[in-house]
C-alpha cells in the first residue's frame, strides 16, 4: 500500500449497526493514538480536539438543524477548561461519559421529532395539495430557538420531500393517498438513520465517537465503517463484484433504474430497466431497508444470486452469476476535432484510478494518446479535469510524467520533517505540443498535482475558474486494504510541486480565467471545517533539492523550475495575447454571457422584462462552453507557434 492517498470524499450513508464487526469503548483510544502517530499536526487528544469532537458529533447527527434546540447543544459547544480537562482525563482511562450524555440528549430529540413528524404529516395530508404550494428554505444556519420553530422546520422538510418525489412524475395529482404513501416511505428511511442513535450500544457509541474524533483532526482525516470502505474502494478502483444493476428506491418500491453494459444482468436479457425488485434468492425484500438490500446484493465474483422482479404484474425469477465489473463510464474518454492538417484531442479525465491490475488511468491515457495520433497529426490537447476530485498519488505522478521529460513531479513533506520527492524516471515524452488543462473549483488533490506540475514546467496552460479546490494535503489510509481491522485515512503531510508551491487552500491558479458551472459557488478547501493552512517549501529545502537534481542531470536548465513560480516557456510567453483573445471571444459570445448572467443570479423564468435575446439564449447549457473556449485557446497556441517559427 502506498504511503500517500488523495481523494475528496463528499458524502456516504450506511446502516452502521449491520456492519460485520463490533467495536468496544476500549477500541477508541488505541485507534485514535494510531492516527495521532501519523497525523501531520495533532499528536494527542488535546483540548482543541476534545472540543471539536463534540461539535462534530452533533453535526454528524443533525447537519440540517432539524432535531436539536439551541439550548440543548449550547452546553456541549461552550465547555469550560475544567470540563475539557475532565473529558481528556476520561479519554485516557477509556471512559466517555460526556459522549454518552450527548447521545442521551440526541435520543430525547429523536423521540420528540418522531412525535412532531407524525402530527405534521397527518396535518399535511388533511390540508391537501394547497399545503405544498410554497417552497420552504433548503437549509438553516442555526439551531431552533424553541420547539415551535423546530416544528415549523420539520413541516417545511416534509413539504420539500413530497415535492421532490413528485418532481418529474407523469402523475401530477397529489391525492391524500399519494401524500401518505410518500411520507410513509420517507419516514421509513428516516427511522433507519435514527436507529443508529436510539438504544445505543458500545459499538454504535464507539463508531460515532471515532468518526467525530477523526474528523476533528482536519478536513480530510476520517474513520469509516466496512461498508463505507467498500464503497470508497469501488470508487477508486473503478471495479466491483456484482450483477451490474443500478437500483433505486421510491415509495413505489425498489426498481432497476439502469444496467451496466456488458454486466451479467444486461447479458442475460431477462432484466429490464423499470423492473420492480421483489425478491432475492426467493426471499421477499419487503422487510429489508434499502441499505440492507444492497448488502445482500454483494458477493464475490463467481457466486450465484437469483433476482425476483415484477414486470407488468408478472413475477420473473432470473438466475445470475456475479462478475468483476469495471465502471467504464467513469474512466477516461477521448474525442477530437479536425484542425488544419490534423486534429485537436479532447481527453476527459474523471479521476486518478488504479485497480492494481489492468485498469489504471496511465494505461488508459497512453492508449488515448496512441489513438489520437492514429487519427491524424495531433496538433494540440485539452485535458478536462473539471470534475476530477483526485485519486491515487502514483497515478498523478505517472500522468504528469507523460509530458515532462525526467523532471521532478511532486515533493512530499511529512510530520516528522522528512522530505521526499518523486520524479519521472521514464524519460519519454508522449506529447510536447500546445496543451490546456481545463480545471474548475471542483478539481482537487491529484488533479491539482498534475495541473500545477505541468504549469510549473510551462508545458501546459491552466484554463477554468480562477482557482481549483485547494487540497494540498496527503493521507495515509487503510481503506484499500480489504484485510484491515480498521478503516481510516489520516493526513500525514503536505505536498508541493517542482517550484515549491502547494495548492493547499489557494488552489491552482488559472492562467486564463474561463468560468465553469462551479464559478458561483463557495467550493473548496477554504470552506471546510478544520483545513490545514497554506505554506510553501522553505528556500533552504527547495535549493537543497535543486542541488540534488543538478547532480543528477547534465542538462540542468531543462529540469529546474524557478522558486514559487512557473518556468517561462514558449506557451507562457503567449499568455498576454491568449488572455486578450479569450476575453474577446467570451465577451462576444451571447451564450457565454447569458451563462454568466444566470450564474450570477438572473432567473429568466421569474423576470417579467426578459428580452427576446435572453429567451433565444436559454439553450446555453446544450453546448460545452468551457471546452469550446479551451479548444479555441489551443488553436491560438498553434497559430502563434506557427507564426513564431516562420520568423
Amino acid at each position: 500500500m502506498g504511503r500517500a492517498f488523495f481523494s475528496l470524499i463528499f458524502f456516504f450513508t450506511a446502516a452502521f449497526a449491520s456492519d460485520p464487526y463490533t467495536l468496544s469503548l476500549k477500541d477508541v483510544r488505541p485507534s485514535m493514538d494510531k492516527m495521532f502517530t501519523y497525523h501531520v499536526e495533532s499528536k494527542e487528544f488535546s483540548p482543541l480536539v476534545a472540543k471539536r469532537s463534540l461539535k462534530v458529533y452533533l453535526e454528524q447527527f443533525d447537519p440540517d438543524r432539524l432535531y436539536l434546540l439551541k439550548g440543548e447543544v449550547q452546553p456541549f459547544l461552550s465547555l469550560t477548561p475544567r470540563q475539557t480537562r475532565q473529558i481528556i482525563n476520561d479519554f485516557n482511562k477509556d471512559r466517555f461519559p460526556e459522549y454518552w450524555h450527548l447521545n442521551g440528549v440526541i435520543e430525547r430529540a429523536i423521540m420528540r421529532a418522531q412525535k412532531i413528524r407524525y402530527e405534521e404529516a397527518k396535518q399535511l395530508i388533511a390540508e391537501g395539495p394547497e399545503a405544498f404550494s410554497r417552497t420552504p428554505p433548503l437549509a438553516y444556519p442555526n439551531y431552533s430557538r424553541d420547539e415551535q420553530e423546530l416544528r415549523e422546520r420539520m413541516r417545511d422538510r416534509l413539504i420539500l420531500e413530497v415535492k421532490a418525489h413528485m418532481k418529474g412524475r407523469k402523475e401530477k395529482n397529489l391525492t391524500p393517498e399519494l401524500t401518505q404513501k410518500i411520507l410513509a416511505h420517507r419516514s421509513k428511511k428516516t427511522l433507519v438513520f435514527e436507529e443508529q442513535y436510539l438504544h445505543p450500544t458500545q459499538h454504535t457509541i464507539a463508531l460515532h465517537m471515532l468518526k467525530a474524533m477523526a474528523k476533528s483532526l482536519d478536513a480530510h482525516t476520517g474513520y469509516y465503517s466496512p461498508r463505507e470502505a467498500y464503497e470508497i474502494r469501488a470508487m477508486l478502483k473503478k471495479e466491483f463484484s456484482g450483477v451490474g444493476v443500478v437500483l433505486r428506491e421510491d415509495f413505489d418500491g425498489v426498481y432497476v433504474s439502469d444496467m451496466v453494459s456488458g454486466g451479467p444482468a444486461a447479458k442475460s436479457g431477462n432484466i429490464q430497466v423499470g423492473d420492480i425488485l421483489v425478491a432475492i434468492d426467493h426471499q421477499g425484500i419487503e422487510d429489508l431497508t434499502f441499505e440492507q438490500l444492497l448488502e445482500v446484493m454483494k458477493g464475490n465474483a463467481g457466486s450465484r444470486i437469483t433476482l425476483g422482479v415484477k414486470r407488468n404484474n408478472t413475477l420473473i425469477h432470473v438466475d445470475l452469476l456475479r462478475e468483476k465489473i469495471t465502471m467504464d463510464d467513469e474512466r477516461l474518454s477521448v474525442d477530437f476535432i479536425p484542425h488544419g492538417d490534423g486534429i485537436i484531442g479532447k481527453i476527459n479525465v474523471p479521476a486518478f484510478y488504479d485497480n492494481g491490475g489492468a485498469v489504471s488511468l496511465d494505461r488508459d491515457l497512453r492508449e488515448a494518446l496512441r489513438t489520437l495520433k492514429q487519427e491524424g497529426n495531433l496538433q494540440g490537447i485539452v485535458m478536462d479535469f473539471r470534475e476530477n476530485s483526485g485519486g491515487f498519488l502514483s497515478q498523478a505522478v505517472k500522468v504528469a510524467s507523460f509530458f515532462i521529460q525526467g523532471g521532478l513531479i511532486v515533493i512530499s513533506k511529512y510530520a516528522d520533517g522528512e522530505v521526499s520527492y518523486q520524479r519521472n524516471i521514464d524519460g519519454r515524452l508522449y506529447f510536447d505540443g500546445p496543451m490546456v488543462i481545463l480545471t474548475s473549483k471542483a478539481s482537487a488533490s491529484a488533479a491539482e498535482i498534475v495541473a500545477q506540475a505541468l504549469q510549473d514546467y510551462g508545458v501546459a496552460l491552466i484554463v477554468g475558474d480562477e482557482r481549483s479546490y485547494g487540497k494540498g494535503s496527503m493521507q495515509y489510509q487503510t481503506i484499500t486494504d480489504e484485510r484491515a481491522k480498521a478503516f481510516f485515512k489520516v493526513t500525514v503531510g503536505r505536498y508541493y510541486t517542482a517550484s515549491g508551491r502547494s495548492p493547499q487552500i489557494q488552489g491552482v491558479q488559472s492562467d486564463i480565467v474561463v468560468p465553469t458551472a462551479f464559478f458561483p459557488y463557495n467550493i473548496g478547501e477554504r470552506y471546510l471545517e478544520f483545513p490545514l493552512s497554506n505554506d510553501h517549501l522553505s528556500g533552504e529545502v527547495f535549493h537543497s533539492l535543486m542541488n540534488i537534481r543538478q547532480g543528477s542531470y547534465r542538462d540542468v536548465a531543462r529540469f529546474t523550475v524557478p522558486y514559487l513560480k512557473p518556468r517561462e516557456s514558449e506557451w507562457r510567453q503567449m499568455l498576454p495575447r491568449l488572455i486578450a483573445n479569450s476575453q474577446d471571444r467570451i465577451n462576444q459570445n451571447q451564450n457565454f454571457q447569458f451563462f454568466l448572467k444566470v450564474g450570477n443570479g438572473y432567473n429568466p423564468k421569474k423576470s417579467k422584462t426578459q428580452s427576446r435575446r435572453d429567451s433565444q439564449n436559454e439553450n446555453f447549457g446544450k453546448s460545452d462552453l468551457q471546452m469550446d473556449e479551451a479548444v479555441e485557446i489551443v488553436k491560438d497556441m498553434i497559430s502563434i507557434h506557427h507564426q513564431n517559427s516562420l520568423r
